[in-house]
């Protein structure tokens, strides 16, 4: 028996995101035409390439090396098809995205995309940075942009710039224009949960002068954290492009802050086995806009680095795919050989 594409396709994705289910409905598939696949490359291949583990699968070791050399080749094979249709891109981008930048860039991303690419869908997911990161490696995303994220030997994280942010609060606090950190002991602190950055900026920036927020109150939601803020509920650290609008109109007021609050670096990141051109076609996009709002300023002197059209252009070899182990709901058994 032949291999197939569609065999590779299948077996590429249940170890991406962890189950015949999961895998079934990415690829537009019933879930039995998934498990015939995988049944008819473990007979090509004269191998399984997954095992049961408790009510889970995992991949065994001739899966691992199958899937190796899976993923390269349907990689090369989305890379011929880009070249055949001179320049139209398709397929689905699962995208996170933390919320400051989307409610101000977002709107204009899918505006372009829908007018330049048609056929390319992005499945947005909007959350603090922390969340998109761990989405990210689990497999549950595709495409990530946020603040501060790791490096990590399984992703390929691209520098974007500096997300400059400011202490905000409402007028009515009175605060002098330039604080420190003894000058908010008795005013509510708003923030992200631990351990988003914001979090972590907050935190710190006490910390310069020995000293711990009196008050802190969080939420996931940035916006919530702004509008509790012009509201004169409390302070937060917040972007400075977000509060802009409220700033010139007097709403709130935005402080020189001694120390310096520690920068927020918006990246990119994406799985290194896992580069599209609908993926990389998302991230320029995206880069685009961020571009026409100013939202970021230079990360040091110098050019930015270049977005890459091949995550392996620089000369490295193409890594060992590497996935979460597959939780799989009942009903998704290894196929039989």
């Amino acid at each position: 028996m032949r291999i197939t594409l569609a065999q590779l396709e299948a077996l590429v994705w249940v170890a991406r995101l962890g189950s015949v289910s999961a895998a079934a409905q990415h690829l537009s598939l019933t879930q039995s035409t998934v498990s015939l696949r995988l049944r008819d490359l473990n007979e090509a291949v004269g191998r399984p390439m997954f095992a049961r583990q408790g009510r889970g699968l995992r991949l065994t070791g001739d899966g691992i090396t199958t899937l190796d050399h899976a993923t390269l080749v349907l990689s090369e094979v989305e890379k011929l098809q880009h070249r055949s249709m001179q320049g139209t891109i398709s397929g689905v981008v699962r995208m996170g995205v933390s919320e400051a930048v989307a409610m101000a860039g977002l709107p204009r991303v899918l505006e372009i995309l829908r007018e330049r690419h048609p056929l390319l869908r992005l499945d947005l997911a909007i959350g603090t940075s922390v969340d998109l990161e761990r989405d990210l490696l689990a497999g549950r995303l595709d495409l990530a942009l946020g603040i501060n994220l790791h490096d990590d030997p399984r992703l390929r994280v691209l520098a974007l710039g500096i997300q400059e942010a400011a202490w905000v609060a409402h007028p009515s606090f009175g605060l002098p224009e330039r604080i420190r950190p003894r000058d908010l002991g008795h005013i509510p602190v708003l923030t992200n949960p631990s351990p988003s950055p914001m979090y972590q900026q907050t935190v710190n920036w006490f910390r310069t002068d020995g000293l711990t927020p009196q008050q802190i109150s969080v939420s996931n939601s940035i916006t919530v954290v702004a509008h509790m803020v012009s509201a004169g509920v409390g302070v937060a650290i917040l972007p400075r492009r977000l509060v802009d609008a409220d700033v010139v109109s007097g709403r709130v007021v935005a402080l020189t802050s001694e120390p310096e609050i520690e920068q927020s670096r918006m990246s990119a990141a994406y799985r290194r086995e896992d580069w599209r051109p609908a993926l990389s076609t998302a991230l320029r996009t995206f880069r685009e806009v961020i571009d026409e709002l100013a939202w970021l300023a230079p990360d040091g002197p110098g050019p930015r680095p270049a977005l890459p059209d091949d995550p392996f252009a620089d000369g490295d070899e193409a890594p060992t795919p590497t996935f979460p182990a597959a939780a799989t709901p009942a009903g998704d058994a290894p196929p039989e050989r």
